[in-house]
């Protein structure tokens, strides 16, 4: 049995999409002539395969995820887990949908209250609270932007030589004056080339190694695009002429300044540039839509636990206000303070709501076995 891995054509040449609304910015009503289109939906994974022994993929998406499907199973998973994103395409105005298959859709949406619970609350309040440090941390970005060239892992090594320290000894010794290096102090690299050494491990420590030069007939210490020193097993005739310096490498902080890289440059590739020019030029130190998003969720928790459903479309003041907030025309700490004045009524609305502690596995189990059956007739 072959994996079922489709592309997005092959769900609609093959007429397997169940759902696809327009998500984002444009349900909610919030949307600018800036903004961009994002795409969710539903789609159906055939008998044979759901069945069988091949690999189903969890979803199907363009390059930047502005185009996103989820087979039903993934989606029902994220679903009794509260995921805010999913929950909301349940709720979705009528005129974001673009493709409907009513005899399954119409079930889904009749029975989309068995996805609500308290953990669609705290989903919501703890997703909403993310975006608060997600408004900071892109903001380190857009003011510290990172080279073009990856880090380089010798910059994370540092030597103590041994020649240096047996001048210090050498020089109180023979001279009793004060040498003008300290002894065993760290020091950049430099000029010494690590392919031209091999090296060992220094025994009870960590990231601590001793290093023999070996010119032209080294192995090198880093080879290939591993992050990782390779060691070698030194000759006893080497360890007295060929030793000269211990290597301190940090290869913890050269994992995180390597991955740190990889995520701004996937970031600048994939970003709306327009969003982030308040922040280039100083205007703003937080990013406006991120705490747009975290005020939208706020509101959105709040109408769960007081009417047992979220807001997807804003409309009259609570759209302004988002609005105003998106467009950088509120400040932080006027911010801040909505947010902590909203946490206050969330959380004097748990104790009272009406809805479920949590979702009815059960129910859910039967409605996901009937949807598919219903899936399946619609598509033969």
């Amino acid at each position: 049995m072959k994996d079922f891995n489709p592309s997005i054509g092959d769900l609609h040449n093959q007429d397997l999409v169940l759902y696809e609304v327009i998500s984002g910015s444009v349900a909610y009503g919030l949307n600018t002539q800036d903004s961009d289109e994002d795409i969710r939906g539903y789609y159906h994974v055939p008998i044979n395969f759901r069945n069988g022994l091949g690999k189903v993929a969890d979803q199907v998406n363009d390059q930047k995820n502005d185009v996103v499907f989820y087979n039903l199973k993934r989606a029902f998973d994220l679903l009794m887990t509260a995921n805010p994103n999913q929950i909301e395409l349940l709720w979705i105005p009528k005129d974001c949908v673009r493709i409907y298959n009513k005899e399954v859709m119409d079930e889904l949406i009749a029975n989309r209250d068995l996805f609500i619970s308290k953990a669609a609350y705290y989903s919501h309040f703890q997703y909403a609270k993310s975006q608060i440090s997600r408004a900071k941390g892109r903001n380190k970005w857009v003011n510290n932007p990172k080279p073009k060239d990856p880090p380089k892992k010798e910059d994370f090594c540092w030597i103590i030589s041994l020649g240096q320290y047996l001048y210090c000894i050498n020089a109180l010794e023979n001279f009793d004056v004060q040498p003008s290096v300290m002894p065993v102090r760290p020091s950049e690299l430099k000029n010494i080339d690590l392919s031209k050494y091999n090296c060992a491990k220094l025994e009870h420590v960590e990231n601590i190694y001793r290093l023999y030069f070996y010119g032209d007939e080294a192995k090198g210490v880093f080879r290939g695009n591993s992050c990782q020193i390779v060691c070698e097993s030194i000759p006893k005739e080497d360890e007295w002429n060929r030793l000269e310096h211990l290597l301190i490498y940090n290869e913890q902080t050269y994992e995180r300044a390597h991955k740190d890289w990889k995520e701004y440059w996937k970031w600048m590739a994939n970003r709306n540039e327009k969003r982030w020019i308040d922040q280039e030029k100083g205007i703003l130190d937080f990013d406006a839509k991120n705490m747009s998003h975290c005020l939208r969720l706020m509101l959105s928790s709040k109408n769960i636990l007081e009417h047992g459903y979220p807001i997807v479309r804003f409309d009259g003041e609570n759209q302004k206000l988002l609005m105003d907030i998106k467009s950088g025309k509120v400040e932080y700490k006027k911010i801040m303070e909505m947010v902590e004045s909203l946490q206050k009524e969330i959380e004097t609305l748990v104790e009272k709501t009406k809805i479920p502690e949590e979702v009815d596995f059960e129910a859910i189990n039967k409605l996901y076995i009937h949807l598919n059956q219903l899936a399946q007739k619609s598509v033969t």
